[in-house]
Parts: C-alpha cells; sequence; structure tokens
C-alpha cells in the first residue's frame, strides 16, 4: 500500500470512533427495565407447586406471571390441575392461542381480586375481581364457595398476597359459549 493511501486508511479509522460517539451522545440509549418474578410472590408459589402446572402455563401465556410475581397486593382463586382438566378438551388449547390471549387474560383475571382478602373476610355477597366482573361468594364460618366452587386450601400466604385453592375453573359471563364454555 502506498504511503499517501495508508495515510487516508488511517484518517477515516480515527474519524469513525468520533462520529460514532457523537451519534451515541445524541441519541442516549434508554435502559429498559426488565419485569422479573420476585421470589416469595403468588407466581413463584404457583410455579414451585406441581398441583397448578396448567395454572403456570396459563399464567405465563396471558402475561400475567409478571404480574402476580411482582410488588403489590392480590387475592388468587387459584384453579388446579384437575380444575383444568374438567374443562371440555379443546377449551384450553383454545384459550392458549395467541389471537385468544385477552380472553385468556380475562378468564385468569376473574381468579383475582385486588388486594389481600383473608378467608376470614370472604363474607355472602359479590366481589369485584380484576377483570371487571363480579363474583359471588358463599360462606357459612367453616365453609367457603366461589362461584359454588369450595375453596379447600386457604390462606396460603405469599409476599405480595394470599392464594385460596379451588377446584373448578371459574367462567366469567363475558366468556360465556367461547369453546364450549358455560357459566
Amino acid at each position: 500500500m502506498k504511503p499517501l493511501t495508508q495515510f487516508a486508511l488511517l484518517i477515516s479509522i480515527a474519524a469513525f470512533p468520533s462520529t460514532a460517539m457523537s451519534q451515541t451522545a445524541a441519541a442516549p440509549t434508554q435502559l429498559v427495565e426488565k419485569a422479573v418474578v420476585q421470589p416469595g410472590s403468588l407466581t413463584a408459589m404457583i410455579s414451585d407447586s406441581t398441583t397448578f402446572s396448567t395454572l403456570k402455563k396459563a399464567l405465563k401465556a396471558a402475561e400475567l406471571d409478571v404480574i402476580l410475581g411482582a410488588k403489590g397486593e392480590y387475592t388468587i382463586f387459584a384453579p388446579t390441575d384437575d380444575a383444568f382438566g374438567k374443562l371440555p378438551a379443546a377449551v384450553l388449547t383454545k384459550l392458549l392461542l395467541p389471537e385468544n390471549k385477552e380472553k385468556l387474560r380475562s378468564l385468569l383475571l376473574y381468579h383475582v381480586l385486588p388486594g389481600k382478602v383473608l378467608a376470614s373476610g370472604l363474607k355472602d355477597g359479590d366481589l369485584k375481581t380484576m377483570n371487571g366482573e363480579k363474583v359471588k361468594v358463599d360462606s357459612d364460618g367453616t365453609k367457603i364457595e366461589i362461584e359454588g366452587s369450595k375453596v379447600f386450601s386457604a390462606d396460603v400466604m405469599a409476599n405480595n398476597g394470599v392464594m385460596h385453592s379451588i377446584g373448578t375453573v371459574l367462567i366469567p359471563k363475558s366468556l360465556d359459549g367461547f369453546a364450549g364454555l358455560d357459566k
């Protein structure tokens, strides 16, 4: 290579970093904080249990795992794998499809209350869920039912709320008829 060509190459290389630096300074990099599931959260408890593997999968598909795994206080009526097994065969498969994400979110949020509600606070009447619809609570002091589904494991505490296990998937009115679901 001729000396003049080498010199021109060195000049262009030397100029490159300053050009790149000026572009970087003009457009500052934004740090995006990735949401993380907190240890001891409702999502962490559900994920660590073999009884809720279907719920875990559904929460992840609906992108609710991060919400129930973060700070805040929630009450979840958590359907077991057996509860999901009672649904018509193709319903869960259909709900897990990307195009039905909002329907799945609605179904799952129908199982969630804002705030921490212990079993002792579950009284007869209706409670507004996170999907905006109401669930009916029947309590006689010895047993609690949510929409007719018996709460069989109550007051399982997490650092961001409480979980009550139920043996039925609750179906909100807004999903009545979807893929064979009936309220």
